[in-house]
């Protein structure tokens, strides 16, 4: 993150559920424009700490800073009110509207609200081109394919205009030439629009390699490795994590 002005800071964060740990001391900084990949095994705390980024949970011990403003306290709303967006990792559009109309719902809400329904029409279609989209913008989206679908909760949240964009999961259970068609969508969301992205991923590793600048791993609610990616998966505590033998 050098020369990045921190767009994200995560400092101290601990979650509890009863005697489950989910959070513990997770601190991590993302800058203006950066392209994050939050990586661990099934339990690690990804989506525990996804929850506390945009507002679901408040963590137990903690801060959420966001444009230089604690927003620990703030709710999801006011936090998209900010600039701070979140894709889901089962996308539920309205079936029975358009594809253009799901996407200029988004439109409505983040840091820069539409103010008439031909503007949030005239935004969703340069969304949709940028996703790739645009042939399917006036079929509902109910007859979209799965990975379609994806790229549609994409095009909605990107329609809210954010500074920072949370990717939950957004290439699990793909094909490879799928995982590559959205990896080019998010890098080019990336450098056209200047966003910055911090996408939960679990095993699609290819994903990574190719797309991430930095890597955060985490393992039992900890941040076990934090840098580049080649230099994070070649860590043999990392490497281990994931595949259960010690010095793989």
């Amino acid at each position: 993150m050098a020369g990045k002005d921190p767009l994200l800071v995560v400092e101290g964060v601990s979650k509890r559920f009863g005697g489950v740990v989910a959070l513990d001391n997770v601190s991590l900084r993302v800058g203006e424009g950066e392209l994050v990949a939050i990586i661990g095994p099934n339990g690690s705390g990804k989506t525990t700490l996804f929850n506390v980024i945009n507002g679901v949970i408040k963590p137990d011990s903690g801060r959420v800073i966001f444009r230089g403003v604690d927003v620990t306290e703030l709710p999801p709303y006011k936090r998209v009110e900010m600039g701070l967006a979140r894709t889901f990792q089962i996308p539920r559009p309205w079936q029975g509207l358009s594809v253009k109309e799901n996407v200029a719902v988004g439109a409505f809400f983040g840091s820069r609200r539409a103010r008439s329904i031909t503007e949030a029409m005239e935004r969703a279609e340069k969304v949709l081109e940028i996703v790739g989209l645009s042939q399917k913008a006036e079929e509902p989206a109910a007859k979209l394919t799965v990975v379609e679908k994806k790229l549609l909760e994409l095009a909605r949240a990107l329609a809210m205009e954010p500074k920072l964009l949370l990717l939950d999961e957004i290439v699990a259970g793909m094909s490879p030439a799928d995982v590559e068609r959205v990896i080019d969508t998010v890098v080019r969301v990336r450098d056209e629009m200047g966003i910055a992205v911090v996408a939960l991923v679990e095993h699609v590793i290819r994903a990574v390699r190719r797309a991430a600048e930095r890597v955060v791993v985490l393992h039992q609610g900890r941040v076990i490795a934090d840098g580049a990616p080649e230099e994070v998966l070649r860590d043999p505590h990392v490497v281990e994590v994931y595949l259960g033998v010690p010095g793989a």
